[in-house]
């Protein structure tokens, strides 16, 4: 491990930490408050979104404390989330989902083959066979397609 990312890590170790001991509070467990939206007739909202350390969800939509979940992917794109929604979706009541895509994303730097050219001159060892990127040439074109890939879904 380089010098950098060591340093790097110890801070955010260092950050959390603090966190830890004097701004966290303790969060009621899973389980109550997922059995009680269950009570109450209530599903889940799951936020689908872009990885990039610009974008927060949680700041740009004003959210509150564990008012949806989040899953965060380069692009924000639904294939590779479907893994997180479904298991989300095993442990609650998930009624909304959401799926974001934003401007200047790095997805949409390059096209799918690009990705797929640098990736495997970068990482020769990984057999990227059927790996899909997700590149994001068009966000509008994009999150419809999320959106109707996931609506697939819906039982």
């Amino acid at each position: 491990m380089s010098t950098q990312s060591a340093e790097k890590i110890a801070s955010i170790i260092n950050r959390n930490l603090h966190y830890s001991k004097v701004i966290h509070i303790q969060p009621p467990l899973l389980s109550f408050g997922i059995e009680k939206n269950k009570s109450l007739g209530r599903r889940g909202t799951v936020i689908v979104s872009c990885a990039d350390p610009r974008i927060t969800p949680e700041k740009f939509l004003g959210l509150e404390f564990a008012e949806a979940a989040i899953i965060r992917n380069a692009g924000g794109r639904a294939r590779p989330a479907l893994a997180s929604l479904l298991a989300l979706d095993s442990l609650g009541n998930t009624g909304t989902i959401i799926v974001i895509h934003h401007t200047d994303c790095g997805m949409s730097h390059y096209s799918e083959s690009e990705f797929r050219d640098r990736s495997k001159a970068k990482h020769p060892e990984i057999d990227l066979h059927g790996e899909e990127f997700g590149a994001i040439l068009d966000p509008e074109k994009t999150v419809k397609e999320d959106a109707e890939y996931l609506t697939s879904f819906e039982s």
